[in-house]
């Protein structure tokens, strides 16, 4: 991706046309997926500070990035240039590691050391502060109003915009490393690389599954571009000998189907048959197997006769 640094931050567009990159050599490069070639380069995105996070709005017109010099800047996506800067720490926003979207586009949340600040995009600034009673860790939208937080210790829970109180669900062992949300589940993955899957039906969670990776998980991701993909053409040629293989199937298949109309049927395992004779019949074929195979002669033994020697002794 052409950075000098460690890449920090991933963020496709909605489209799946873009990818953005931030890394640690304080740039954001813009990246075309058709051809993966470079559109742009923004190289000191964040004051030559690195870049922590990166979120893309779902309309794709603009994008959100945090970095070390702990500024939230806006991106025009549009014209390709950078909108507007906010200072966080005049928000009393410390150290954020995480900025997401809400499905909607109309809130944000980012993530700092113990709490998980709401932001409006109508306003600009903070709608809600939550403090957590450990360090966050990740975040993800359900629905607008509705959001899931990943803590250090393992648990999860989930709070409204609306409401005060949150439940706390115990998620994992060790910290929760992932969280992302689809189709009423919830896929979750810890750093001992463990994964779970829950349904989420009424907001509460009820674990379906677990698995271990066998590896240190930093972040779970489902690619819903699957429209994007184009099946190739096949050529005309191609075409033709599929057509003509399908024919010599179907015809060996109807060949197959009349061979076995026409053979036996052949009788199950376990059959018999049995056949019933009369006193009569069995008498008249006695006689004749007596007639037919005559008793063999006798046959007498000749006694041997043990043979006398004589000695005959010399002087």
């Amino acid at each position: 991706m052409n950075h000098d640094g460690s890449i920090n931050a991933v963020a496709f567009t909605n489209s799946g046309t873009h990818l953005l990159t931030g890394s640690d050599d304080g740039s954001i490069i813009v990246t075309r997926t058709g051809n993966w070639q470079v559109e742009k380069i923004w190289k000191k995105a964040h004051g030559g500070q690195p870049v922590t996070d990166i979120a893309v709005h779902p309309s794709d017109k603009l994008a959100l990035s945090i970095g070390g010099d702990k500024t939230l800047r806006t991106w025009n996506l549009i014209k390709g240039r950078p909108a507007f800067t906010i200072n966080l720490a005049s928000k009393g926003v410390l150290m954020p590691t995480e900025i997401k979207f809400s499905p909607g586009g109309d809130r944000f949340s980012l993530v700092s050391q113990q709490t998980v600040d709401v932001w409006t995009i109508s306003k600009a600034g903070l709608e809600k502060r939550i403090t957590c009673n450990s360090k966050p860790t990740t975040v993800q939208w359900l629905n607008n109003e509705r959001i899931y937080v990943g803590l250090d210790t393992g648990n999860i829970i989930t709070v409204s915009i609306s409401d005060t109180q949150a439940l706390t669900y115990k998620g994992h062992k060790q910290r929760v490393k992932s969280l992302y949300y689809e189709n009423d589940m919830l896929y979750t993955a810890s750093s001992s690389g463990e994964l779970k899957v829950w349904s989420v039906l009424d907001s509460k969670l009820n674990e379906i599954c677990s698995s271990n990776a066998a590896c240190r998980v930093t972040c779970v991701s489902l690619n819903r571009q699957n429209h994007l993909i184009k099946k190739e053409e096949k050529s005309d040629d191609e075409q033709e000998i599929e057509e003509n293989v399908n024919k010599e199937d179907s015809n060996d298949s109807e060949e197959d189907e009349k061979e076995k109309e026409t053979l036996p049927v052949k009788r199950k395992p376990g059959a018999f048959v049995t056949v019933s004779y009369g006193a009569k019949d069995d008498e008249d074929d006695n006689d004749k197997s007596k007639r037919s195979n005559p008793p063999p002669a006798k046959k007498f033994k000749k006694r041997k006769r043990n043979k006398k020697t004589k000695k005959v002794v010399t002087q």
